[in-house]
């Protein structure tokens, strides 16, 4: 019993190799797995999961900007009443 069930696991890791398109993430359109942007809706895809699709690229500057943001914002409390 314990083979069947290495058997059913080879197979399942041979399947993911058969994967030789991703999809984007945000308009499902099939890339090729080496590209770093859709050029369809212009969005950063990143590598490819085991379903077939894109994983989400991380937008740094938009957790950059956040960060300043909320920085400044207490700063400007802290000057403006004192503290």
């Amino acid at each position: 019993m314990g083979e069947k069930k290495k058997e059913k696991k080879k197979k399942q890791v041979d399947t993911s190799n058969e994967i030789t398109v991703k999809r984007c993430p945000e308009c499902f359109v099939s890339l090729p797995l080496d590209v770093k942007e859709c050029f369809s809706c212009h969005s950063k895809v990143g590598s490819v999961d085991k379903h077939g699709k894109a994983r989400k690229g991380v937008n740094w500057i938009s957790y950059i900007i956040c960060i300043l943001s909320w920085t400044f914002f207490f700063v400007y409390i802290k000057w403006a009443f004192k503290l």
